[in-house]
């Protein structure tokens, strides 16, 4: 026959404790879960804004590429010269580097290829035909300091 509950032994079978601590392994779990998610969305976020930052330039993009579209560098000279002979002299500087070989010519900053063309007095397909090795993509490249033939 079976006992009505209060007829029952009583003795303390650790149920109680076991709920307990249940809940505050639980409530551990959890606040280590919470705080390692938080640790990853600040790494992601942190990542998504350097490649932000990365993609938009990063730095000053345009006092990296100075040396390269810019390669000319101002020298000073001090010359007991006249004022004229000194003009006369830098314009013939300034005429041997474009031409320094008969038939060539040096590309200048900013100039494409219609500027290039134009400096040569030649046509823009001329040019092309020319320049072959400059047309490998498909259509016009040049960088400033490249040499291309216009004969």
């Amino acid at each position: 026959m079976a006992k009505e509950p209060w007829e029952e032994d009583i003795y303390d079978d650790g149920e109680e404790t076991l709920k307990r601590t249940s809940k505050l392994n639980g409530i551990k779990a959890d606040r280590l879960l919470t705080i390692l998610a938080i640790i990853f969305f600040v790494v992601v976020v942190a990542m998504v804004c350097l490649l932000i930052f990365l993609s938009t330039g990063g730095s000053n993009k345009s006092k990296q590429m100075s040396g390269f579209y810019n390669g000319e560098t101002k020298v000073e000279q001090k010359s007991s010269a006249p004022a004229s002979q000194t003009d006369q002299a830098a314009k013939d500087d300034s005429s041997k580097d474009e031409n320094s070989e008969e038939g060539t010519i040096t590309v200048q900053a900013g100039e494409g290829e219609a500027a290039i063309a134009a400096r040569a007095g030649i046509s823009i397909a001329q040019l092309e035909q020319l320049n072959p090795s400059h047309m490998s993509t498909g259509s016009w490249y040049a960088n400033p300091g490249d040499v291309v033939k216009i004969q």
